[in-house]
């Protein structure tokens, strides 16, 4: 499962090919919220390579892999026009970082529970089977 995410914020960067990479939820929530100099910044060239910047300074490149199984998308998508009124990330962006009440296990246990009360309740209420489905 991956985020899509732009490279410059919406609604200072437009929804464009080349404003938009595609992201696994991990590296989208630390791109979310621990952005701006003190962490991670992202710059995306017109070909698709991102280049990610790390807190010590350090550039690491990466290549858009959908180019080998699809060639026609590998065409640069264009220069990205900005307005020049962005504004900068807020700060304290990362103290709005969403904090879980309970795991991932336990939510999924609970929605579990849930429907299995649902279905009870169902059958109580329709003791009979549902009919048999007709023979293909």
């Amino acid at each position: 499962m991956c985020d899509i995410d732009h490279t410059v914020p919406w609604p200072q960067g437009p929804t464009h090919a080349s404003n938009l990479k595609l992201l696994c939820r991990a590296h989208h929530l630390l791109k979310t919220f621990y952005t701006g100099p003190r962490w991670w910044t992202d710059t995306q060239l017109p070909n698709g390579t991102v280049l990610w910047t790390a807190p010590t300074g350090h550039t690491y490149a990466t290549k858009p892999h959908g180019r080998q199984l699809f060639p026609l998308l590998a065409r640069p998508t264009g220069v990205l026009e900005v307005s020049a009124a962005t504004a900068p990330p807020a700060p304290g962006r990362g103290h709005a970082m969403p904090t879980r009440r309970i795991t991932r296990a336990q939510d999924r246990a609970a929605r579990i529970t849930y429907q299995r009360n649902l279905n009870a309740a169902h059958y109580a209420q329709n003791p009979e089977p549902p009919p048999d489905p007709p023979p293909f």
